[in-house]
Formats: C-alpha cells, structure tokens, sequence
C-alpha cells in the first residue's frame, strides 16, 4: 500500500490554516502546523484574518480548513468564519484548534461548527488528520 497522497491533497491550498486574531504578529500557532503539513508533502496556505480575509476560492480549494483558536476572541471569530464555511464551502472539514478547541469541543461539534476538535501540541495531531481524510478520498 502506497502512502502517496493523493494529487488534490498536495496541490496549493488543500490545507487551509487560519488565524482569526493576531493583529499581524507572526502567528506561530499557523507557522508550526504549516511547516509539518508542507514536511510532509500536502499543500498549505495560511491566513491570519485580522490583516487579510479568506476567500471565497480559499475555501473552496481547501479540503481541510483547520482555525486555531488560542483565545476567547479567537474562538468567538472563528465560529463567525466556521458558519461562512459551512455555506460557502460545505465539502471541507472544519478542525478548530488549540487551547480554546479542547476547552470548547463539546459546544463546537455539538453546535456543528467543528467537524474535529484538537488541542495542546497540534502539529502531529493535524498532520495525522490530514493524512487520514485524504486516506478517504476516492
């Protein structure tokens, strides 16, 4: 068995890793995540919507849309962006994460915000996601 990723999971923006609040600080919370997923041959963008906002194409390109949410605001922002998605991108599975995900898992996927709730070191936790959901691709 090959654990070649599929094409579609390698090209530009598969991976989409957002930020909702860091004001144009270096988000590290997207660089780490990004560089794992990139190591490991997938195609990532990242956004930090507090200086750029995500578009239409953006989410419609990514298969895995995945928002760090380290704060109360960000959680807050976050969800705003998760509804948009869920209208504007309904094939992408939504992963929130970081401190905030893991303290709010229960109201996130109950809420239907989240389809995947992960917290604390997330760099092998979203690679390992990643994988499995192109695992699922036909």
């Amino acid at each position: 068995m090959s654990d070649a990723l599929p094409e579609s999971w390698s090209s530009a923006g598969a991976i989409l890793l957002v930020s909702c609040y860091e004001l144009g600080r270096q988000p590290l919370n997207l660089a780490s995540p990004a560089g794992q997923l990139q190591d490991a041959g997938f195609g990532v963008r990242a956004r930090d919507t507090s200086l750029d906002p995500v578009t239409s194409e953006e989410l419609q390109a990514a298969a895995l849309i995945a928002i760090s949410v380290p704060m109360h605001t960000a959680l807050r922002l976050g969800i705003e962006l998760a509804k948009r998605i869920r209208r504007e991108a309904p094939q992408a599975h939504i992963c929130f994460y970081g401190l905030y995900a893991s303290l709010n898992a229960k109201y996130l996927v109950g809420g239907d915000y989240a389809d995947t709730v992960t917290g604390g070191e997330v760099e092998v936790a979203l690679a390992h996601l990643a994988r499995q959901l192109a695992k699922l691709q036909p």
